[in-house]
C-alpha cells in the first residue's frame, strides 16, 4: 500500500489543480487530506471536483481553519488505521496531540513544517503543500510499507524514516 498525505492546502487553487497530477504520478492507494484544506474563497471549492474524482481514496480530516457543509466528504477530527502491524493516528494537530491515543505512529499536519522524528510515538509531518513556514518548503508526505517520506513538489526526497 501507499498512502500520499497532505496538509494545510488552504484553498491554493494552484496547489488544488497540483494533486490532480501529484496523485498521477504517485499513484497512491489512499490520500489522506490532514485538514486547514478550505479558506474563505470560492476557489477551494475546487477541491470538491478532487473529491468526486477520488472520493473512494480519501480521508479528510478536519482542520482548525475548515467549516462544515462546504466540502462533499464528511469531515473526520481524526483517523486510526494498522498499517503493517503498526497504529498509525491521522490528525490535523489542533485538537488532538501525540498523548491522546496510543499508537506507534502520529501523524499531524497544522504546523505547516516538515518533520520525522525516530520517538515514542514516531512523529510525521508532512508540512504544508501551499504555504510553508520555518525556512522549508512546500512539500507531501508518502508512507509505504516499509518508510515514511517527505518530498517536495518537485518529487525530491527531503526526509525519510524506515518505521518497519
Amino acid at each position: 500500500m501507499k498512502y500520499l498525505v497532505v496538509s494545510d492546502i488552504h484553498g491554493d487553487l494552484a496547489f488544488i489543480n497540483y494533486l490532480f497530477e501529484l496523485v498521477e504520478k504517485e499513484q497512491p492507494n489512499k490520500i489522506i487530506i490532514l485538514g486547514d484544506t478550505m479558506s474563505l474563497s470560492d476557489d477551494c471549492l475546487r477541491i470538491n471536483d478532487f473529491i468526486d474524482k477520488y472520493n473512494d481514496k480519501i480521508i479528510l480530516i478536519k482542520g482548525n481553519m475548515d467549516f462544515d457543509g462546504y466540502l462533499k466528504k464528511e469531515l473526520l477530527n481524526f483517523y486510526q488505521e494498522i498499517i503493517n502491524g503498526k497504529v498509525f493516528i491521522f490528525t490535523h494537530g489542533h485538537l488532538i496531540d501525540m498523548n491522546t491515543f496510543p499508537c506507534d505512529v502520529y501523524v499531524q499536519g497544522h504546523t505547516h513544517i516538515n518533520d520525522i522524528q525516530d520517538s515514542k510515538p514516531i512523529y510525521f509531518n508532512p508540512g504544508s503543500i501551499s504555504k510553508p513556514r520555518g525556512n522549508t518548503v512546500n512539500s507531501y508526505g508518502l508512507i509505504t510499507d516499509e518508510e515514511l517520506i517527505v518530498k517536495d513538489v518537485d518529487g525530491n526526497i527531503i526526509k525519510k524514516l524506515t518505521y518497519r
